[in-house]
């Protein structure tokens, strides 16, 4: 009997084996790894480079040598306020939970300027430094630094 010739199967290129046994990846899959690792790894750099600006831009902006920022009380009523560095100013009635808020700018060294949430100017407060105090010009109102 003569024997068949089988025709041999679909030619496929020749692959070298790594040192685990597996198979070798095409270089167009490598290639396309290659690439995706270094955008991957450029944002990620990306990112943190703009985490830490913004650490640093908040950080400055924190930064506030300004007497005022803090929760200040007037003793004789229980009346709090709270100036934070962004320029709000909270007033707080412990007692019966109310609360309103406004705006505090700089007008002149230790010389503060209230304004209502409409922009009303309140009466203005001049910082103690002696006395750690805050209060109006004829005294009325004599604000303590809590803590």
């Amino acid at each position: 009997m003569e024997e068949e010739k089988q025709s041999p199967g679909p030619v496929r290129p020749m692959q070298v084996a790594d040192p685990t046994g597996n198979p070798a990846t095409p270089a167009t899959v490598k290639a396309a790894r290659s690439t995706r690792k270094w955008i991957l790894t450029g944002g990620i750099f990306l990112l943190i480079v703009i985490i830490a600006a913004a650490f640093l831009v908040f950080g400055v902006l924190r930064t506030s040598n300004e007497p005022i920022v803090g929760t200040w009380t007037v003793e004789s009523t229980g009346l709090q306020m709270q100036f934070d560095m962004n320029g709000t100013a909270t007033l707080r009635y412990p007692d019966t939970g109310y609360y309103a808020i406004g705006r505090w700018e700089k007008v002149a060294e230790n010389r503060y300027q209230l304004l209502s949430a409409k922009g009303t100017p309140s009466p203005r407060l001049s910082y103690d430094p002696i006395a750690d105090a805050l209060h109006t010009d004829d005294f009325s109102i004599i604000f303590i630094k809590k803590g």
